[in-house]
């Protein structure tokens, strides 16, 4: 497992934003790749992408 990229966690904050989430609620600094990425995807889901 690694780290995200940091091209990941933008987007996911892009999408943590649009939904009016608080960024606070998420601790990028300790999750794996594989945490951002199913983070986005279930994000990317909500939104409608």
């Amino acid at each position: 497992m690694g780290k995200a990229t940091q091209r990941m966690i933008d987007f996911a904050l892009d999408l943590i934003d649009q939904l009016g989430y608080d960024r606070d609620e998420y601790d990028f600094g300790s999750m794996t790749f594989e945490q951002v990425r199913d983070l986005i995807n279930e994000l990317k889901d909500e939104r409608g992408y």
